[in-house]
């Protein structure tokens, strides 16, 4: 069965969302870089890593419906 295509609308905000999602990964991941306490830079890497992971599953899905 075919999957439904997305709309213009949607594609839009998939777009804005993909670039939030990177944008954020690569701030936090130049801030766990420039951290010097190793708890902060712990925290700011598994914030990256998650950043990461939504931009992945936003792209997966958008991969998804071509």
């Amino acid at each position: 069965m075919a999957k439904p295509k997305l709309t213009a609308k949607n594609l839009e905000i998939l777009s804005e969302l993909m670039l939030v999602e990177e944008l954020a990964y690569k701030k936090c991941s130049i801030y766990a870089k420039s951290l010097k306490d190793p708890l902060l830079q712990n925290e700011c890497t598994t914030i990256a890593e998650n950043h990461r992971s939504r931009f992945t599953a936003l792209f997966d899905y958008l991969n998804s419906h071509e």
